[in-house]
């Protein structure tokens, strides 16, 4: 009978925080734009696995009272169930936010205020050095008409509002060109 309380106190201490874990999560995922890696989904696993395993040690259990035993995994199996839906959301998040960071020039030019999602990609995947200024237009789109930044020689776009807990200033990318008008340098920066 100890056991039993016992598995049973530890497995809703851990209910309890479960809902909290997976409440970070979805507060992480949102605020910090996290997309799909390795990292991501072992983390997002890994508290499902755990109430997995305390469904299966509970059911499996030898303390359980024969007549209430079918109620018993019944109420477990729907807890298992129960327990999936955060862990799904959670996916999906992921999934909406490595859709929103792949670069696609339709989208850097419609969705201005994403483009600071999509940036990171964009200088992983094109390498900018060495490309004409009318290739990063071609690329990019108009620049971007203000005074951040600007000098004879760079072009600069808005990215949209900085990444972060607290975003209160907003996030630029600078090309610089050299005489030839060519990319000898870019960087993100913050105003």
């Amino acid at each position: 009978m100890k056991n039993q309380s016992l598995i049973e106190v530890l497995f809703r201490f851990y209910g309890v925080l479960y809902v909290f874990i997976y409440i970070g999560f979805i507060l992480l995922i949102s605020l910090a734009h996290s997309s799909i890696n390795i990292v991501s989904i072992l983390a997002i696993l890994v508290p499902f696995i755990i109430l997995l395993l305390f469904v299966l040690v509970l059911s499996k259990s030898k303390y359980l009272n024969v007549s209430s035993e079918r109620k018993t995994k019944n109420k477990l199996k729907h807890i298992a169930m129960i327990g999936s839906i955060p862990t799904i959301v959670c996916m999906v998040m992921l999934g909406i936010n490595e859709y929103k960071s792949s670069f696609k020039t339709n989208r850097w030019l419609t969705s201005l205020s994403e483009r600071v999602y999509m940036v990171d990609n964009l200088l992983s995947t094109y390498d900018l050095k060495g490309k004409t200024k009318s290739e990063v237009i071609e690329l990019l789109g108009a620049p971007t008409d203000t005074g951040y930044f600007k000098t004879k020689t760079n072009i600069v776009y808005y990215l949209g509002n900085e990444r972060g807990l607290i975003s209160i200033d907003s996030e630029w990318l600078v090309i610089d060109f050299d005489e030839g008008e060519r990319v000898v340098n870019y960087s993100v920066r913050t105003d």
